[in-house]
């Protein structure tokens, strides 16, 4: 398969996804939410692994640490401070408090995850 013909059918794939994912959350079943995303997982994987030629290099992969490094810090960033504001207005809003708590304690986690793999990843590769 080519490039362009697996570009088809990622499309094809997702926009059958998007449709009974609606669908499923509409009558709310989630096992069909779940075997249609396992599904469409797998499809993609064997389209995938079907594709002749070079689908990904060192560009694409260096931008994708730029991204997902930029995203990271951004969303941290986010729940840090939504957390400190929602758990700072605790008395006019005391219904959110805990919605804080949550942000403040998911940003902590986030940035110990993010150490613990960056320091294995240092160590694997000669840092």
């Amino acid at each position: 398969m080519k490039l362009k013909q697996f570009q088809i059918f990622l499309f094809l794939i997702v926009m059958f996804m998007g449709a009974v994912l609606s669908y499923a959350f509409s009558i709310s079943n989630p096992v069909l939410a779940a075997g249609v995303f396992f599904a469409g997982a797998a499809a993609i994987y064997l389209c995938k692994s079907r594709v002749k030629g070079v689908v990904e290099d060192e560009r694409v992969h260096q931008v994708g640490q730029k991204a997902s490094y930029v995203t990271l810090r951004i969303v941290t960033l986010g729940l840090a401070i939504g957390g400190a504001v929602l758990i700072a207005t605790r008395d006019l809003y005391p219904g959110y408090t805990d919605l804080g708590f949550v942000m403040a304690y998911a940003s902590c986690g986030v940035l110990v995850l993010y150490s613990l793999f960056y320091r294995h990843y240092n160590k694997e590769y000669g840092g």
